[in-house]
């Protein structure tokens, strides 16, 4: 029989052996979601190597011949707000049948999909949800349904309104994105001089905040109709490029601000200071996005159009 094995690419390059056609190989699998596979599709598991499968879940070694290497690469997209992450979309960008890769290696693809060829009386693992991926599941669902009901109060119709406002201004200027619950939106304008801003009102239960990166900037606004306003005056501020960077260095620590200006001189200043880490010798080190708004210096933002 027939099954396919998916090997991660993180899980390749940290430490992943060889593969080869024709060539036998063991692996310890966990069962991925067989509805998420076709009738006809040989069943699907994971090579996990890490112990990071959960203790409520199958999982052993099997051993059989390489029938098949496929690299696969996924299109990355990048979530709205301003505290972004790039997650894995579902659609194959790039794929390829391969002969071979070498240890902590795939082929300069995402992911690799092994057709493996295991004798018929081979036992597999069962597909099992883990009590920890449930709980995960259930926190999800109950952000989702904390999502909705803010979209729908007074401040979710607000914020809403001043995102569809931001479209029909500034969709010729700037790419607009925003999250499908409504909840976070980022504005990147098309000019490279230009101050950048995004937003995203938190879903949490403990916590109910607006969250505003600005430039350089991030910022905390109360979640309330009130502040919302202050979020669109934000807005025009970036798109009138009212928005202004400013580096202050010491001896043994440099302080950022970032400082927006609305229309009627108002103005909302994020502060945070760096110290960086002195290896001896002169030597400093520190993040590389730190080195380049020290490189920055002082300076202001163009308007957008």
């Amino acid at each position: 029989m027939h099954i396919e094995v998916v090997v991660s690419g993180w899980e390749q390059h940290c430490c992943g052996k060889a593969f080869r056609r024709g060539e036998t190989t063991t692996v310890s699998i966990v069962a991925l979601d067989p509805g998420q596979t076709a009738p006809d599709a040989p069943a699907r598991f994971l090579e996990e190597h890490h112990g990071q499968t959960p203790a409520d879940v199958p999982q052993w070694e099997v051993t059989g011949t390489v029938a098949q290497i496929t690299g696969v690469s996924y299109e990355r997209r990048r979530t709205p707000g301003p505290h972004p992450v790039f997650e894995r979309g579902d659609a194959i960008a790039s794929s390829a049948e391969l002969d071979a890769v070498d240890a902590r290696d795939t082929g300069g693809f995402g992911d690799l999909h092994l057709l493996i060829d295991l004798d018929d009386d081979t036992a597999l693992p069962a597909y099992v949800v883990s009590d920890e991926s449930r709980a995960a599941a259930e926190r999800a669902a109950r952000d989702k349904e904390r999502a909705a009901q803010q979209r729908a109060d007074a401040l979710g119709r607000l914020l809403d309104t001043i995102a569809d406002d931001a479209v029909a201004a500034y969709s010729s200027v700037a790419t607009i994105e925003q999250s499908d619950d409504g909840a976070a939106v980022t504005i990147e304008p098309l000019s490279a001089g230009a101050a950048g801003i995004s937003w995203a009102r938190s879903t949490s239960a403990d916590s109910d905040l607006i969250s505003v990166k600005v430039g350089e900037g991030r910022f905390s606004l109360d979640a309330d109709v009130e502040h919302a306003v202050e979020l669109r005056e934000m807005l025009a501020a970036a798109a009138a490029g009212r928005v202004h960077e400013k580096v202050r260095r010491g001896e043994e620590s440099t302080e950022f601000e970032t400082v927006v200006e609305s229309a009627d001189g108002r103005t909302w200043t994020a502060s945070t200071t760096y110290a960086p880490l002195r290896m001896g010798n002169g030597v400093v080190m520190m993040p590389g996005v730190i080195g380049s708004r020290i490189r920055a210096g002082d300076h202001g933002y163009d308007a957008w159009a």
